[in-house]
This record gives C-alpha cells, sequence and structure tokens, in this order.
C-alpha cells in the first residue's frame, strides 16, 4: 500500500471518531434539551397548583369576613374570587403548554387525566362558589345562622379537605412525573453511553493501527531522506540513498539522488565561473574607484568655479547697474538714450539675479555650511520672512496675507536659513500669480509637527512636472514657467534648507487653481498657557 493510501485511510478513520463524537453530542443536546422542557412543563403546572392552593385559603378567608363582618367586606371577597378564576385559567395554559412538550401519542394519552382533572378541580370549585351565593342570600334573608351552616358545611370543610387533597393529589403526581422523567433520561444515556464507548473503541483502535502502519512507513524514508540532505549540505556530493520500497518515497529518493548530482556538475562550473567573476569585480572595483575620484575632483572645480564666476562678476555688473540708474535719474536729451539705459538696467538686474541663484545655490549644496539651530516659533520666523517679501510683491501689485498661525509650537531651525527657504516659497509664488492677487501664508499644529502652506492662485502646476519641481535647474515646460526669471534652483535650495532641519517640502496643485508650497517641520515644544480662562 503506498503513502497516499495509508494516509487517506486515516483520515477517514478520523473522520470517522470525529461523527462518532458529534453524534453523541447532538443526541446528547437533543436528549438534554427534551429533558429539559418536559420539567419546565411539569415544574409551572405544579406551581400552578400551588397557587390555586393558596388562593382557596384566601377565598374562604374572604368568604369568613364577609360573612363575620357585613357586606363591606365584599370587594375584598370579590377579589379573591378573581385571582381564584384567573389561577385556574393559568393551570389550563401552563396545561396545554406542557402537551406541546410531549413527544408522541402515547404521552399524550398519559397525560389526558391531567385535562381532565382540571377541568373536574374547576366544577369543584364553582359548587363551592354556588353554595357561597346560598350563603349571600341567607344573610341577606336575616338568616345569619343558616349562612354560617352552609359556609361550614358546604364551603369551608370542602375546601379544607376534599379541595386541599385534590391539589396534593396532583402535586404528588407531577412528582412522580418528575422522577419517572429522569428514570427515561438515566436510560437513555446509559444506552448512548455504551453504544458510543462501543465505536469510539472501535474507531480509537483503527486509529491506532493506521497510525502506527503509517509512521512505519514514513519514519524510515524521512530519516534517509534527511541524512542524504546533511551530506550534502557538508559537502559530500557523492552520497546517494538507496530504498528497496515501492512508493512515493522512492521516486523522492531518485529524485534527491538527481539532484545530487547535478548539484556536483553545476559545482565545478560555478567554481571557475566564481573565478573569472572575482577578477572582473576586483576590476570592475578599481576603475569605478578611478571614476568616483574624478568625479568628486570634476564636482570640487565646478563648485569652485561657479563661486569664482559669482564672486568676480558681481562687482562689475554692480557698477554697470548703478550706472544705468544714474543715467535714468538724469534728464537726457534723447529718448534712444533713456531707451538704452533701460535696457542696460534691466539686463544687468537679470544677470545679478541668475549670478545670486548660482552663488546660493553652491553654498546650499556645500557640505561645510553651518547651521545655527535654537528653539524659535515659526510663527516669528514666517512674519519676518512675509515683511521682507513686500518689496518683491510690490511690483504686481500683490498682497501677502497670514492667514492661520500656531502660536503654541515650537521648532528647532536657524532662523535665517528657515526664513531664506520661506522667502523662496513666497517668491516662486509671486513669479507665477497673476498680477494684483493675494499670496496667502497659513501654520498649522498637525500633532507631532508644524505645517507652514504658501498658497497663490496663478497658473498652477502640471501633475507630471510635480516630481522635477524640486530638480536643480528645472523650471517647467508651460509658458508661465519660461517667462519667469531665474535659473529654477530656489526651490532646490529651499529642499536642501529645509532637509537639514529634519523636515519636507512638497508642492501641490491648489483648487480650482494655483499651487501649494507645503513646509512641515517637526515640533519639538508646545506652549502651555499659564493662566487659562476660567
Amino acid at each position: 500500500m503506498t503513502v497516499r493510501r495509508r494516509i487517506l485511510l486515516f483520515q477517514l478513520v478520523t473522520i470517522g471518531f470525529v461523527a462518532v463524537v458529534v453524534g453523541v453530542m447532538l443526541m446528547t443536546l437533543r436528549l438534554t434539551g427534551d429533558f429539559v422542557r418536559r420539567i419546565d412543563g411539569v415544574h409551572s403546572r405544579f406551581e400552578a397548583i400551588s397557587d390555586l392552593d393558596s388562593l382557596g385559603n384566601n377565598y374562604a378567608e374572604q368568604l369568613a369576613e364577609v360573612l363575620l363582618l357585613g357586606p363591606e367586606q365584599m370587594p375584598d371577597f370579590k377579589l379573591a374570587q378573581q385571582e381564584i378564576e384567573a389561577g385556574f385559567r393559568h393551570l389550563a395554559e401552563v396545561t396545554r403548554k406542557e402537551f406541546t412538550t410531549l413527544g408522541g401519542l402515547g404521552e399524550v394519552q398519559q397525560e389526558l387525566p391531567e385535562v381532565e382533572f382540571t377541568a373536574r378541580l374547576h366544577e369543584f370549585y364553582r359548587a363551592i362558589d354556588r353554595a357561597a351565593v346560598q350563603v349571600f342570600e341567607a344573610q341577606g334573608a336575616g338568616q345569619q345562622d343558616r349562612a354560617v351552616d352552609i359556609f361550614r358545611r358546604r364551603i369551608e370543610y370542602r375546601l379544607s379537605n376534599d379541595f386541599e387533597t385534590m391539589l396534593e393529589t396532583a402535586r404528588l403526581e407531577e412528582r412522580g412525573e418528575v422522577a419517572e422523567e429522569l428514570k427515561r433520561v438515566q436510560a437513555a444515556q446509559h444506552v448512548l453511553l455504551i453504544v458510543a464507548g462501543g465505536f469510539s473503541v472501535l474507531v480509537v483502535a483503527a486509529g491506532i493501527g493506521s497510525g502506527v502502519a503509517l509512521r512505519r512507513s514514513i519514519v524510515q524514508p524521512v530519516r534517509q531522506l534527511t541524512a542524504g540532505a546533511e551530506a550534502i549540505a557538508q559537502g559530500r556530493l557523492d552520497h546517494r540513498i538507496r530504498t528497496v520500497r515501492r512508493d512515493e518515497f522512492q521516486l523522492l529518493s531518485d529524485s534527491f539522488n538527481k539532484m545530487a548530482e547535478a548539484i556536483g556538475e553545476q559545482r565545478g562550473r560555478l567554481m571557475s565561473a566564481q573565478a573569472r567573476l572575482e577578477s572582473e569585480v576586483e576590476q570592475r572595483t578599481h576603475e569605478l574607484r578611478e571614476a568616483n575620484e574624478q568625479l568628486r575632483a570634476l564636482d570640487s572645480r565646478r563648485s569652485q568655479f561657479l563661486a569664482d564666476a559669482g564672486h568676480e562678476l558681481r562687482t562689475p555688473l554692480t557698477i554697470l547697474r548703478g550706472e544705468a540708474e544714474v543715467a535714468l535719474r538724469g534728464r537726457p536729451r534723447l529718448a534712444a538714450y533713456r531707451e538704452a539705459l533701460t535696457r542696460i538696467g534691466a539686463y544687468a538686474a537679470d544677470m545679478a539675479r541668475l549670478l545670486e541663484d548660482l552663488q546660493a545655490f553652491t553654498r546650499a549644496q556645500a557640505e561645510d555650511v553651518s547651521f545655527t539651530f535654537e528653539t524659535v516659533g515659526p510663527d516669528a520666523v514666517v512674519a519676518a520672512a512675509i515683511r521682507e517679501s513686500a518689496i518683491l510683491a510690490s511690483p504686481k501689485q500683490m498682497a501677502i496675507r497670514l492667514v492661520e498661525t500656531a502660536p503654541d509650537c515650537l521648532v528647532r531651525a536657524d532662523p535665517q536659513r528657515l526664513k531664506q527657504a520661506l522667502l523662496i516659497g513666497i517668491d516662486n509664488a509671486i513669479k507665477y500669480a497673476d498680477p494684483g492677487g493675494t499670496i496667502e501664508v497659513g501654520i498649522r499644529d498637525e500633532e507631532d509637527s508644524v505645517s507652514v502652506s504658501i498658497s497663490d492662485q496663478g497658473c498652477g502646476v502640471d501633475l507630471e512636472e510635480l516630481p522635477f519641481v524640486f530638480d536643480r535647474y528645472y523650471r517647467g515646460r508651460n509658458n508661465a514657467s519660461r517667462a519667469a526669471k531665474g535659473l529654477g534652483v530656489g526651490l532646490a535650495i529651499a529642499k536642501t534648507i529645509v532637509e537639514r532641519h529634519g523636515g519636507s517640502i512638497a508642492l501641490e496643485a491648489a483648487e480650482p487653481q494655483g499651487a501649494v508650497l507645503r513646509i512641515r517641520l517637526p515640533v519639538v515644544e508646545r506652549i502651555i498657557d499659564a493662566h487659562p480662562d476660567h
């Protein structure tokens, strides 16, 4: 028999055992449920009979009070009369409910005397109640002695003897039903336990036998495979598994032997390939090291060139711009001369702006730029940036408005560097906003960080350009981006400054138009108001 069939046999035996256990549980639950329902019905009828006993005594007491104290006690008697009638209705109801718990026709026939007893008991009470009417008639006719005689002989005696005897007999019958039902359930449990025990023994025996056979068919082959795997792990690729079984493990052993042979062949090829690879890696590493040194030298020369160019060109350009402004303040005689000087001043301003961008970017990229960090409130830095950027907004007649603050937050920052990043963001918003518009700056507390947003209602930014806006020299592809002056290094500088502060910067498209530059910085402390309002 193959291992697969042994496993299937073991699974069938296990399923059989589970089915027996589940069946026993279901039968036990059903038997218990029937017993509980039956006992509940008997208990309800027992309580109803006991209630009738007390109601009958109360009935007799109220009737005696009417007889002794006069008709003024008649309302209490009527109430006792209504209560005992309600008791009889309750007894009839619980008797009907008890019938619903019966399982077959035989049990129904056995319980029919209870229905007859209920009817007989009710009729007995009605006879007593009719005698009570006679008592009231005799009392009303002034025949008090006759009324007392009727009460004692036909009411009090019958209630204290016949009525209570009938109720006690009914209670004894209910107790007997409980005992009989308990015996029936115990007998059924014994039979169920015997049958379930026999099946369980058979199933367990079959499970143990199939389990032992399955273990014998698996343990030895697994040991051989484990030994083979350990031999391969130790490098003994000539190890082979030999078995005489004709089952799935035979196929697995053959596959294992083929694998070991293939690994041995590949090992030789890998050794030679590894030697070649190590030689090539060493050569490529040497080449990469040389290339890296060359790149560092080129980057150093590039940074030095930009710094030197900015330094050397700043002075003549400043002079050129100053001379042009001086000439413009005069009163030249020729209009052409004035136009030429205007162009000279504009070009000089543009060149100075470009050189300032180059120098700022070079300084921001240099590793030796120092930051002086201190704990500051972002509101103060933002307010300073707004004041200094007013001169940038005046040519386009734009307003810069602070719309939201977060006075309780403190950040760790270099105020000058952080203000520089904010000025770059505000200047960028001014460049791309429409003349006469408003730049909105907001500060928001976001639990562990504070967010500074700079919003404009300008041309906005295309979604496909968002991943590149912080790249150096990137200016966008739309007409507004081309028209804006600068080299496209401002946002790259701002990104470097913000990241040195441990924060993040992002440019988002605003709705319905425009863009939002959002700077997030970690909060290091919060100001708690020492004098709260009461």
